[in-house]
Protein backbone atom coordinates (compact mmCIF):
# COMPACT_ATOMS: atom_id res chain seq x y z
CA UNK A 1 0.00 0.00 0.00
CA UNK A 2 1.25 3.97 -0.20
CA UNK A 3 1.71 5.87 2.61
CA UNK A 4 -1.42 7.68 1.18
CA UNK A 5 -3.60 4.85 1.45
CA UNK A 6 -2.39 3.58 4.43
CA UNK A 7 -3.06 7.56 6.11
CA UNK A 8 -6.00 7.15 5.49
CA UNK A 9 -7.13 4.06 6.15
CA UNK A 10 -5.77 4.59 9.51
CA UNK A 11 -6.73 7.96 9.88
CA UNK A 12 -3.33 8.89 11.20
CA UNK A 13 -0.74 11.79 9.92
CA UNK A 14 0.65 10.91 6.50
CA UNK A 15 3.95 13.00 7.50
CA UNK A 16 3.82 11.12 10.94
CA UNK A 17 3.42 7.61 8.92
CA UNK A 18 6.49 8.82 6.64
CA UNK A 19 8.49 8.75 9.31
CA UNK A 20 7.52 5.91 10.95
CA UNK A 21 8.26 3.97 7.57
CA UNK A 22 11.56 5.44 6.53
CA UNK A 23 12.62 4.27 10.06
CA UNK A 24 10.74 0.94 9.34
CA UNK A 25 12.47 0.62 6.34
CA UNK A 26 16.25 1.63 8.28
CA UNK A 27 15.88 -1.13 10.82
CA UNK A 28 14.97 -3.42 7.62
CA UNK A 29 11.53 -4.31 8.59
CA UNK A 30 9.59 -3.01 5.44
CA UNK A 31 10.66 -2.22 1.95
CA UNK A 32 9.79 1.18 0.40
CA UNK A 33 9.16 1.72 -3.28
CA UNK A 34 8.67 4.87 -5.12
CA UNK A 35 6.48 5.43 -8.18
CA UNK A 36 3.12 4.74 -9.32
CA UNK A 37 2.78 1.11 -8.38
CA UNK A 38 4.69 1.68 -5.60
CA UNK A 39 4.32 1.57 -1.66
CA UNK A 40 5.65 -0.02 1.32
CA UNK A 41 5.35 -4.20 2.10
CA UNK A 42 6.89 -6.32 5.37
CA UNK A 43 10.48 -6.83 4.49
CA UNK A 44 10.46 -10.10 6.42
CA UNK A 45 8.02 -12.49 7.72
CA UNK A 46 5.76 -11.45 10.47
CA UNK A 47 6.26 -14.22 12.51
CA UNK A 48 10.25 -13.16 12.56
CA UNK A 49 8.98 -9.86 14.13
CA UNK A 50 9.62 -10.23 17.73
CA UNK A 51 7.62 -7.32 19.81
CA UNK A 52 9.79 -6.13 22.27
CA UNK A 53 12.36 -6.26 19.86
CA UNK A 54 10.76 -3.77 17.47
CA UNK A 55 8.93 -1.30 19.78
CA UNK A 56 13.35 -1.42 21.37
CA UNK A 57 14.23 -0.36 18.42
CA UNK A 58 11.98 1.88 17.47
CA UNK A 59 11.32 4.03 20.87
CA UNK A 60 15.21 3.42 21.99
CA UNK A 61 15.23 5.16 25.05
CA UNK A 62 11.32 4.20 26.38
CA UNK A 63 11.71 6.62 29.43
CA UNK A 64 8.45 6.44 31.37
CA UNK A 65 9.60 9.70 33.65
CA UNK A 66 12.29 11.79 33.49
CA UNK A 67 14.88 10.90 35.49
CA UNK A 68 15.30 7.93 33.21
CA UNK A 69 17.26 9.89 30.84
CA UNK A 70 20.62 9.61 32.36
CA UNK A 71 21.23 13.12 30.83
CA UNK A 72 18.69 14.43 32.73
CA UNK A 73 19.71 12.66 36.68
CA UNK A 74 19.78 15.42 38.89
CA UNK A 75 16.58 17.56 38.12
CA UNK A 76 14.21 15.72 40.21
CA UNK A 77 14.14 17.75 43.80
CA UNK A 78 12.70 14.63 45.32
CA UNK A 79 15.04 11.80 43.48
CA UNK A 80 16.82 10.63 46.51
CA UNK A 81 13.81 10.06 48.35
CA UNK A 82 11.20 8.74 45.47
CA UNK A 83 10.39 5.19 45.07
CA UNK A 84 8.63 5.47 41.97
CA UNK A 85 11.53 5.22 39.17
CA UNK A 86 12.45 1.60 40.93
CA UNK A 87 8.68 0.37 40.17
CA UNK A 88 8.36 2.18 37.01
CA UNK A 89 11.67 0.16 36.08
CA UNK A 90 10.08 -2.75 36.90
CA UNK A 91 6.77 -2.36 35.29
CA UNK A 92 8.75 -1.42 32.01
CA UNK A 93 11.06 -4.43 32.48
CA UNK A 94 7.56 -6.31 33.05
CA UNK A 95 6.20 -4.94 30.20
CA UNK A 96 9.27 -5.67 27.89
CA UNK A 97 9.01 -9.44 29.18
CA UNK A 98 5.57 -9.58 28.26
CA UNK A 99 6.11 -8.64 24.72
CA UNK A 100 9.43 -10.87 23.78
CA UNK A 101 6.63 -13.85 24.24
CA UNK A 102 4.76 -12.41 21.01
CA UNK A 103 5.29 -11.88 17.22
CA UNK A 104 3.79 -9.36 14.41
CA UNK A 105 2.09 -12.74 13.31
CA UNK A 106 0.35 -13.21 16.34
CA UNK A 107 -1.33 -9.93 16.98
CA UNK A 108 -2.30 -9.88 13.65
CA UNK A 109 -3.91 -13.01 12.55
CA UNK A 110 -5.83 -15.28 15.51
CA UNK A 111 -4.44 -18.37 13.45
CA UNK A 112 -1.29 -17.77 14.11
CA UNK A 113 -2.03 -17.01 18.09
CA UNK A 114 -0.73 -19.19 20.68
CA UNK A 115 -2.97 -20.16 24.01
CA UNK A 116 -1.07 -17.33 25.76
CA UNK A 117 -2.18 -14.49 22.70
CA UNK A 118 -5.64 -15.51 22.97
CA UNK A 119 -6.20 -15.65 26.38
CA UNK A 120 -4.53 -12.23 26.74
CA UNK A 121 -7.17 -10.83 23.97
CA UNK A 122 -10.01 -12.59 25.59
CA UNK A 123 -9.20 -10.69 28.68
Amino acid sequence: MSIDELADFYSISRHHLAKVVKRLSDLGYVNTTRGKNGGVSLAVEPASINLAKLIRETEPHFNLVECFDPKKTGNCVIEGSCALKGVLYGARSQFFAHLEKFTLAEVVRTQGCGAECKAVRSS
